[in-house]
């Protein structure tokens, strides 16, 4: 109980602040004397029974719904005729950008809208952002930064804005870790994982922080992957468990050779683990199956048979077509490691 810090705006931020919703109120009553877990109850049945009027109300209830895995009364209250259309069309692709990623043609829609209310610009900001994340576009976030972080001081009501602040921190995390500046990266990470957040969000920031620290701490890597795989059981996220059982803690694992119990249905890992169990054939006959390959791929084969050439194309890959300079470490370290086999194969 006491728990309504948490949303309560700092001082800087209370002199834009002037538009306190309802919900707002509500849920910081209840997060005075419920626990959160009932506060977030409560103020879920008071959003759905209500109806929102102002645009603000609105845009509070939508990002409420959302940011806090009420995905079905979402969806419900966007199918209410009384709602502001801007707003509903934006939460509508908000909404299903959870189960499908924004294609290149969505992301040429979002360029082309434009919103007088400045707080429905400044989430069309945050998806022009998503878009080139869901592109694999990681430099996208260099066009809009300075323009999102302007837009946060354009809202004038305290629970968008503390969601949407949380968003702001998520989308820098992702941009600094794959700009590969991981300390600034876990900087926001670190915030975000201290904030209130959904079971989904808090799950897979944990899964991020793994790969965050695959290449250089793989004691940090695992515990964060574990601790994602026990989030995801707990809390029933079938497609987070999925991903972290059987892509990340193998490629982990692969990775700094630590593979002796380690198994995965999925082949393009399997190849990756039988390869740093030397046993090559195998995996090279998979992985020279596929019609086309992925950096990933790329780099598993390339350092299967040796191909340095195949690694320098995965890094330029990683770099030119995706703007990843995290995960261009993949093939560099592939390469140093060829090269370390060859000079011990010269000293024996």
């Amino acid at each position: 109980m006491g728990n309504q810090h948490i949303i309560e705006p700092n001082q800087v931020n209370r002199i834009h602040l002037v538009h306190f919703s309802d919900i707002y109120e509500v849920y910081y009553h209840y997060l005075s004397i419920h626990s959160k877990s009932d506060a977030l109850e409560l103020t879920r049945r008071y959003v759905v029974k209500t109806i929102h009027k102002s645009i603000e109300e609105q845009l509070a209830a939508f990002e409420f719904l959302y940011m806090n895995d009420f995905f079905d009364e979402l969806e419900n209250e966007l199918d209410k005729k009384h709602y502001d259309k801007g707003a509903a069309l934006v939460y509508s692709i908000i909404l299903k950008r959870k189960d499908t990623p924004l294609t290149a043609d969505e992301f040429a829609e979002l360029e082309s809208l434009h919103f007088t209310h400045p707080s429905l610009q400044s989430l069309r900001l945050f998806l022009l952002v998503y878009a080139h994340y869901d592109l694999k576009q990681y430099q996208g976030m260099d066009k809009y930064a300075d323009e999102i972080q302007a837009s946060l001081f354009t809202i004038n009501e305290p629970l968008l804005h503390y969601y949407l602040k949380l968003r702001y921190d998520e989308i820098s995390f992702v941009h600094y870790w794959k700009t590969n500046n991981l300390i600034l990266a876990k900087k926001f990470a670190y915030k975000f994982i201290n904030s209130d957040l959904a079971p989904r969000k808090y799950t897979a920031m944990h899964h991020h922080l793994a790969l965050c620290n695959a290449f250089h701490d793989y004691d940090e890597a695992m515990y964060y992957a574990n601790k994602a795989a026990e989030l995801a059981e707990k809390h029933r996220l079938t497609r987070a468990l999925k991903s972290v059982s059987e892509h990340t803690i193998p490629f982990i694992s692969a990775f700094h050779e630590k593979v002796g119990d380690i198994h995965t249905p999925d082949p393009v890992e399997t190849a990756h683990i039988n390869i740093m169990k030397g046993d090559l054939e195998p995996a090279i006959t998979y992985l020279s199956s596929l019609k086309t390959l992925t950096p990933f791929q790329q780099s598993y084969l390339g350092l299967a048979t040796r191909d340095k050439s195949m690694l320098l194309e995965a890094k330029d890959r990683f770099i030119n077509q995706y703007g990843d300079m995290f995960f261009a470490q993949l093939p560099e370290q592939y390469l140093l490691r060829i090269d370390s086999i060859k000079k011990e194969a010269v000293e024996i």
